[in-house]
C-alpha cells in the first residue's frame, strides 16, 4: 500500500488533545478542506492531498508545538521508503539534519529514528546528522501498525487547545489588552471580547482584533461584544464587578489604576513595553492607540451589539455588528 500524505501536528501537551482534535476538524470542514484526522501518539495526522496547505491552515491554532509535512505509512519498510522520498526533496549533500520519534504499542523509539536516519543517509549522499545546526528536522512515530514521518515546516504557537472554560477580556482595541486577549486564548479559554465603544476607531480596532483571533483559534469559543452609551469606565467597572467568570484586561502603567477588576488570574501579567510590543505585532494586526479618557462616552441610545462563534473578516465583523 502507497504512503498517503499528510500533516502532522504536534500537540503541547496541554490542555485536552481531542478539544486539539475537535478544533482541526471544525477549521478544515470551514475551509473546505478534504482531509482525514486520525492520532499516533501525541499527534494528529491530517491526510490530504496538499499537507503544505493543512499546515499553513492549522499552524497557528493554541495547543500546536509544530507542524510538519510528510507522509503516512503502514509498516516500517514504508516508513524508510517514505522517508527517503522526504530526504531527497528536502535535503542535499552537506546538509545537517535532526530526527525526534515517538512511539506507542510497544514501539521502540530508536527503531524509529534509526529508519529514518538511515533512510536519509542512504538517499541523499554526503547528508549528515547535527542536532547543533541541521537544516532539516525529521518528525517520525509508528503507534504498532500505522506510523508518519514528515519533515518540520513551522513551529505552533503553543498554549493549550480551546477548552470549555470562559473569560471575559476587555478590549480598547490597544496593544495592551488586544495581548491579554490572544494569551486568554493560549491558555483555552472561550473568549468573550467585551468593548466598551467610543469611536468608529475604536470599534474597527477591535474587529481587526477578533478577526485576527478568529483566524488563529477556533472560532467557536470566540465572541466580540460591543457596548453602546456608557462611558469607558461606567463599562469596564459594570463588567469587572459583576461577571462570574474570570475577567481579564491589560493596562499600561500610565492608565492610573482607574479600573478595578473583579478577579486577577493568569494570563493577567506584568510585562514590559517592550514585551507587550513584540507580542503585539505577533499578532499581525495594525497599530491603535487606545485614548485614556475612561469618561469619554460614543453618542447613541445605551445597548449591547453582538457578533461571533465564526471565522470572519473585519468587515464581516463590522456589518455583523449593525
Amino acid at each position: 500500500m502507497a504512503s498517503t500524505n499528510t500533516a502532522i501536528v504536534r500537540w503541547t501537551g496541554k490542555g485536552d488533545l481531542e478539544d486539539l482534535r475537535s478544533s482541526v476538524e471544525f477549521v478544515l470542514g470551514e475551509e473546505e478542506a478534504e482531509a482525514r484526522v486520525s492520532r499516533i501518539g501525541e499527534s494528529l495526522t491530517v491526510e490530504g492531498p496538499e499537507p503544505l496547505r493543512l499546515a499553513a491552515l492549522l499552524g497557528n491554532l493554541p495547543g500546536v508545538s509544530w507542524v510538519a509535512a510528510g507522509l503516512v505509512a503502514r509498516s516500517y519498510r514504508e516508513l524508510s521508503s517514505s522517508a527517503r522520498q522526504l530526504s531527497r526533496k528536502y535535503l542535499k549533500k552537506g546538509d545537517g539534519f535532526v530526527v525526534y520519534a515517538e512511539g506507542t504499542g510497544g514501539t521502540v523509539l530508536s527503531d524509529i529514528s534509526g529508519i529514518v536516519t538511515s533512510a536519509a543517509l542512504d538517499a541523499v549522499k554526503g547528508s549528515r546528522v547535527s542536532t547543533g545546526s541541521s537544516k532539516v528536522c525529521f518528525r517520525a512515530a509508528f503507534d504498532g501498525d500505522r506510523g508518519v514521518v514528515g519533515v518540520q515546516v513551522r513551529q505552533g504557537p503553543g498554549g493549550a487547545p480551546t477548552g470549555s472554560e470562559e473569560a471575559t477580556c476587555l478590549v480598547s482595541g490597544g496593544v495592551h489588552s488586544s495581548v491579554v486577549a490572544w494569551e486568554a486564548v493560549l491558555q483555552g479559554f472561550r473568549v468573550r471580547l467585551v468593548h466598551v465603544m467610543y469611536s468608529e476607531e475604536s470599534l474597527r480596532a477591535v474587529a481587526r482584533l477578533y478577526s485576527e483571533l478568529s483566524h488563529r483559534a477556533d472560532p467557536r469559543g470566540l465572541t466580540l461584544e460591543v457596548i453602546d452609551g456608557e462611558s469607558v469606565s461606567e463599562g469596564l467597572s459594570r463588567y469587572a464587578s459583576s461577571s462570574e467568570k474570570p475577567v481579564f484586561a491589560g493596562f499600561s502603567s500610565g492608565s492610573g489604576g482607574k479600573c478595578r477588576l473583579a478577579k486577577v488570574l493568569s494570563p493577567l501579567y506584568l510585562m514590559s513595553e517592550d514585551g507587550f510590543a513584540t507580542e503585539f505585532e505577533g499578532l499581525g494586526i495594525k497599530s491603535f492607540d487606545a485614548p485614556e479618557d475612561w469618561d469619554r462616552k460614543a453618542e447613541g441610545e445605551a445597548g449591547a451589539r453582538r457578533f461571533g462563534r465564526r471565522r470572519a473578516d473585519v468587515s464581516a465583523v463590522m456589518d455583523g455588528l449593525k
